[in-house]
């Protein structure tokens, strides 16, 4: 994992802290030699475009991006799910009290590319099928991600991320909480590519559906 992962500032209580106060935080956490190698990858694939419109009424959210979901096995990405797993594993270990209501499973990827002068996506939250952590990696380009309160943006709060860093998310099941945190990204200004981690949920934790 040291040629994966810049460990110099990972600290696990001072990163669940963080999580239980804001909703969410970011690190620098990639080598540059593997990130550069990610994005060549994440470069490859045929991306697929996303609906601008999505939702209804008042949760409608607007977002102008593509996605890519179906890595081959021997992709980095697969690399990089199972060792930041393996990384958090260890570390949660030596906590004295688990802070996940189910055990942590990445079971979730997709990659997300902003085209240069996208919208981005507005306020919204991720859906109630992805429990205890989200995971986003910045691989390349300019973004500004923020968290806020609601879906109109308000008490707005940045969370920087830069190539190489990630952004965690609370999500449910975190400390016992069921709390969904608002986010969007705005201003980009090249094209940007992210990784995203999630844990969707398994008929044996919960059967509730996913809610933009």
């Amino acid at each position: 994992m040291k040629e994966i992962f810049v460990l110099d500032n990972f600290d696990i209580k001072e990163i669940l802290e963080k999580l239980s106060k804001h909703g969410a935080t970011s690190l620098e956490i990639l080598k540059k030699d593997f990130r550069i190698l990610l994005l060549k990858e994440a470069q490859k694939y045929p991306y697929a475009e996303e609906k601008e419109y999505v939702g209804s009424g008042e949760r409608i959210v607007r977002q102008q991006m593509a996605t890519f979901r179906d890595f081959p096995s021997e992709s980095l990405f697969i690399i990089l799910r199972n060792s930041f797993q393996a990384l958090l594993e260890r570390h949660l270990a030596n906590l004295e009290v688990y802070p996940f209501e189910v055990q942590l499973n990445f079971n979730s990827m997709v990659l997300q590319r902003y085209p240069k002068g996208s919208i981005g996506i507005s306020p919204h939250r991720d859906g109630l099928s992805y429990i205890n952590l989200i995971c986003i990696f910045n691989l390349a380009g300019y973004g500004r991600f923020f968290v806020c309160a609601d879906r109109s943006g308000t008490e707005s709060k940045e969370i920087t991320s830069l190539p190489g860093w990630v952004i965690l998310l609370k999500a449910p099941g975190l400390f016992g909480s069921k709390e969904r945190p608002f986010h969007y990204v705005t201003d980009i200004r090249e094209t940007r590519y992210v990784f995203g981690l999630r844990q969707k949920i398994t008929y044996t934790t919960t059967t509730e559906s996913s809610v933009p």
